[in-house]
């Protein structure tokens, strides 16, 4: 308002009478006037009061006492500047046909809190709400029932924002699709705020409603908030995008299930089993899935569907429980069937008893060509020499006393020149056995797995090793062939 005056003039409605007011300054402080009496020449549709000061003062909220408590008016509080009435709130000029901003009330709430005035010079100052700052939603799950531990339905859905006075806020909401249409709308919160929010000028209020259709998909929400102090509003500020899925309710459990065993199972032939069910007439879900019990007590699905049929049958329900030995036993199977939708399942329903289904026996492991042939043999480097030396000494007859030694050291020679020519990038023929040669790889553009980046992977050398036609044919055989037989 401008600098402090001592003469007012409080313009209402006549559709009521104020019978007394308090008036308070942008601090919330009371002002005591030292005179409140009736108005004259009042224009058309109003009444006032006038209102006079022993010195200057700034009075900007005013709490009315009403003749009809249950019909509350808009107040304006003006500075009479010498006949003309200005609005204390933003200087503009009274104008009954259209008075625009009311003059708010201080309660204890403390509006004042959300005000903020502006200089614009000569002393004036004009005032207008704050707007809400930096507001986030939060969406979490409903949670579990303290008393009962059942989960419960819906969503909690929270708003933060910088600032004071949560009682005073005005939230809308907008679906981001096809089910809104028509925008931003209301919605209901009420104040959550705890002191350690409010210790440090923070705000907090919960929705009081689910806001998206309760179909269990997820919606794209987004909010805005403002204050509004009795029809004095501060400009809309916006929350980022929130997910909002609110569950569909559990539907109702088919009403029954029957079970049939058709072919029980004979040695490989499985065993075939007919069920049928009746679903519930309100809610049954979109889809059933029907859960068999083995005799251990597993649990398998054995069927879904989100179709329409009624019946279904089932191969091999004996197949979870497989016996180690023969002969095989029949075992009880229970069935039971549940109701589903997108996001939960009914109770479950049983058929009236279980089948007994014979089990499957345990079916014997083939035999490995070694376990056919009896002939395998492992054999490590040390027994692989004492067995050439005994074989060179069943060839020859007779060897010097050192030539145990001397057989050892040529089938190291063998191995170490081999190894020596591939590592040097050439290759080995051994008739009768195959080639042991180096081979390289080109170079190639790849990946460095942790950051993604390119890199040249170098060209390296690495070990091939190509069987002999007499190898590989003699294998196959399980003999000992050279290649010439093997041609």
């Amino acid at each position: 308002m401008s600098t402090p005056a001592t003469h007012y003039r409080l313009f209402y409605p006549d559709s009521n009478t104020l019978n007394a007011v308090t008036l308070c300054n942008a601090t919330g402080n009371t002002l005591i006037p030292q005179s409140i009496t009736d108005g004259t020449g009042d224009p058309a549709g109003f009444k006032s009061k006038i209102i006079s000061f022993a010195a200057a003062s700034e009075p900007l909220f005013a709490n009315p006492t009403f003749a009809d408590p249950g019909a509350p008016v808009s107040l304006y509080l003006c500075r009479d500047d010498s006949g003309t009435a200005k609005k204390v709130l933003d200087e503009s000029i009274f104008d009954p046909a259209n008075p625009g901003r009311p003059t708010a009330a201080i309660t204890s709430a403390q509006e004042y809190l959300l005000y903020v005035a502006t200089d614009i010079g000569g002393g004036i100052k004009t005032y207008a709400l704050n707007a809400p700052a930096n507001p986030v939603s939060i969406i979490k799950d409903a949670g579990k029932d303290a008393i009962t531990g059942d989960d419960l339905d819906g969503n909690t859905i929270l708003l933060r924002w910088t600032g004071l006075v949560p009682t005073k806020i005005e939230v809308e909401c907008d679906i981001e699709d096809i089910t809104d249409p028509g925008g931003y709308f209301p919605i209901g919160q009420t104040n959550v705020t705890t002191y350690a929010e409010s210790s440090v000028g923070l705000s907090l209020v919960q929705a009081t409603s689910q806001i998206v259709p309760q179909d269990g998909m997820s919606h794209v929400v987004t909010f805005r908030l403002r204050y509004n102090v009795a029809g004095d509003v501060s400009p809309w500020v916006v929350t980022g995008p929130a997910m909002i899925t609110y569950d569909m309710a559990p539907p109702n459990a088919p009403l029954s299930l029957n079970v049939q065993l058709l072919r029980d199972r004979i040695d490989t032939i499985p065993d075939v089993v007919r069920l049928s069910w009746q679903k519930a007439a309100v809610n049954p879900g979109t889809g059933i899935d029907v859960i068999c019990y083995d005799y251990l007590d597993k649990k398998h699905t054995v069927y879904s569907s989100n179709g329409i049929e009624t019946e279904c049958r089932i191969e091999n329900v004996s197949r979870f429980v497989v016996q180690e030995t023969g002969p095989a036993v029949a075992r009880p199977y229970r069935f039971a069937i549940i109701a589903t939708n997108i996001s939960a399942k009914s109770d479950e329903v049983f058929a009236a008893a279980p089948l007994n289904i014979t089990s499957k026996v345990k079916e014997a492991d083939p035999l490995t060509p070694d376990e056919i042939a009896g002939t395998a043999v492992d054999m490590d480097y040390a027994t692989l020499k004492a067995t050439v030396f005994s074989n060179v000494l069943s060839e020859i007859g007779t060897l010097p006393p050192e030539g145990q030694t001397i057989c050892n050291t040529a089938v190291d020679e063998l191995i170490w020149k081999i190894k020596d020519v591939v590592a040097k990038g050439g290759s080995v023929t051994l008739q009768d056995f195959g080639v042991v040669k180096a081979k390289w790889t080109n170079e190639r553009l790849g990946r460095n797995p942790s950051t993604g980046e390119p890199v040249v992977i170098a060209a390296y050398r690495s070990l091939g090793f190509s069987p002999s036609t007499g190898f590989k044919t003699g294998t196959k055989q399980g003999i000992v062939m050279t290649d010439e037989e093997a041609k």
